[in-house]
């Protein structure tokens, strides 16, 4: 039999090692990713959207035309141009066909938004709300036709790894945290002039006929 302090010592130490693994997790969550792409500038974004802007223009013309943006022009373009994007201080890297790593920053109050964080997150106060939290995704990438009385397309991002700060998580982890809105930069809009889409290493390539 365990003498009553025995026990006691047992259940401060679970108690010491729960804190311990708690206060870890909190702190690879709060750092930022390794691997942060490098700054874009204002002419990254202006030459990916005059090659955008390109490629619609020739759209319908009867003959291909194909335009290249490297990962640069694709950060600078979503972070300068795309106000509708809920990442802030985004960046994109294109490290292998059809593959995709987003990084951006998340406000806490977005990510404890839902049940039961949105009950802790009413007592915080609203400076640590506001503060960033960074989020980073592997996703396979694909342009997703749907048919309909008028075909659309859609960027379709499917999500093959995900982590907050430094902490890897579970793909579904990141469904349950962020509120739908947050999680609509998975699913975007293509212009209907935009034909073909594929991703190499470093570039995307956009094609119109």
């Amino acid at each position: 039999m365990f003498k009553a302090g025995c026990c006691g010592c047992l259940t401060v130490f679970i108690f010491v090692a729960f804190v311990g693994l708690l206060g870890w997790g909190v702190y690879q969550i709060v750092q930022a990713p390794d691997g942060l792409g490098a700054p874009t500038t204002v002419a990254d974004g202006q030459k990916a959207q005059q090659k955008i802007f390109d490629v619609m223009r020739r759209a319908g013309s009867g003959r291909p035309h194909t335009v290249t943006l490297t990962d640069r022009e694709v950060s600078a373009f979503l972070a300068r141009h795309v106000e509708d994007l809920p990442l802030r201080r985004l960046s994109v890297q294109l490290p292998e066909d059809g593959r995709a790593d987003i990084v951006g920053q998340l406000p806490v109050r977005q990510i404890m938004s839902v049940a039961p964080l949105s009950s802790i997150a009413s007592a915080l106060p609203e400076r640590w709300l506001d503060r960033g939290i960074w989020l980073s995704v592997r996703t396979r990438v694909t342009l997703e036709s749907t048919e309909g009385r008028k075909e659309r397309r859609h960027l379709r991002l499917d999500v093959e790894r995900f982590a907050l700060g430094r902490a890897r998580l579970p793909e579904f982890v990141m469904r349950v945290l962020l509120d739908p809105a947050a999680l609509r930069f998975l699913r975007v809009p293509m212009p209907d002039s935009i034909d073909g889409l594929r991703i190499e290493p470093g570039r995307l390539v956009l094609q119109s006929n």
